[in-house]
């Protein structure tokens, strides 16, 4: 059986991507939710305090750990002084972290309103040019690197409406880097989403997995996505991500193909949006992992 501790993320409950999705949920109620759905723990979140003590305290309480932290960051562009301050923000992020008792910094490209607007239909119309690319690649490996001084690993976030959202966007990346430098948060949803094929990147790159974002697609919402030209924003709206074994990404192979790979880590429910409420969407996630695969 799979050696894996099952979390949650804030982002579940409160998706600041999508205005006007939903009230917010305090934040302490929101963790009184992830331990009433019986996760055992969850990444930090913008709603969290910045003290130290108080975030530990709130999280024992509940009989929560802290996972990881995620950052987005634009490393792109060709100006120099931007691009080194993108990387002392994610690098102050991973110290921050590293203080909290965490190791783990999840970090993505940023995407931009082009992207965004493309989600799930990217073609070469909408690529990096080699000049650009070659950056946002330097950028993740120095990134990785002056993280790992602080004790900090870094895993890349594949992610629709970014520059890393297809799989040969993704593979690109993974190999021009050091497999020990940088790791992989690998978020099925997300690649199933992109088009890809979550198996083969599976059997690829199993051993660079690091960290798991769980989250199902709904192919109904995805096929209305095409058709009529969804920005991720809206196809999040409409629900793209059902819950766990509601929709098209199979579980059982994904889940014995990391069992065969060793895999030892977090598996993080991250579904983005839920039609029903919260907590009712976690703990019908929870349940799901519970009485199907044992989790």
């Amino acid at each position: 059986m799979l050696d894996v501790i099952v979390g949650t993320a804030p982002v579940n409950w409160n998706n600041r991507d999508v205005p006007g999705y939903r009230a917010p949920t305090p934040y302490l109620e929101m963790l009184d939710q992830m331990a009433a759905a019986g996760y055992a723990g969850t990444e930090y979140g913008e709603e969290f305090p910045r003290a130290r003590a108080r975030v530990e305290r709130d999280l024992a309480a509940r009989g929560l750990k802290l996972a990881s932290m995620f950052y987005a960051l634009d490393l792109r562009g060709d100006d120099a002084a931007r691009r080194e301050k993108e990387i002392g923000h994610a690098v102050a992020t991973a110290r921050f972290l590293r203080s909290m008792g965490g190791d783990m910094l999840i970090v993505a490209d940023s995407g931009d309103a082009r992207r965004q607007a493309v989600a799930g239909r990217v073609d070469e119309s909408v690529a990096l040019d080699a000049a650009s690319w070659r950056r946002m690649v330097e950028g993740f490996v120095e990134l990785a690197r002056r993280c790992a001084a602080h004790g900090v690993r870094v895993t890349l976030h594949n992610h629709v409406g970014t520059y890393v959202e297809t799989e040969e966007e993704l593979a690109r990346v993974l190999d021009a880097t050091d497999p020990d430098l940088l790791g992989l948060c690998y978020d099925i949803g997300h690649m199933a989403y992109a088009g890809g094929d979550v198996q083969r990147v599976v059997d690829r790159y199993g051993p660079r997995i690091r960290y798991v974002h769980l989250k199902d697609v709904d192919p109904a919402v995805l096929a209305e996505s095409k058709r009529e030209g969804l920005s991720f924003a809206g196809a999040l709206q409409r629900g793209i991500f059902p819950e766990l074994g509601a929709g098209m990404v199979d579980f059982p192979r994904f889940l014995a193909a990391l069992d065969a790979l060793d895999y030892a880590g977090w598996l993080i429910v991250e579904q983005d949006t839920t039609m029903k409420t919260p907590l009712e969407s976690a703990r019908l996630n929870r349940e799901y992992l519970r009485a199907t695969f044992g989790l």
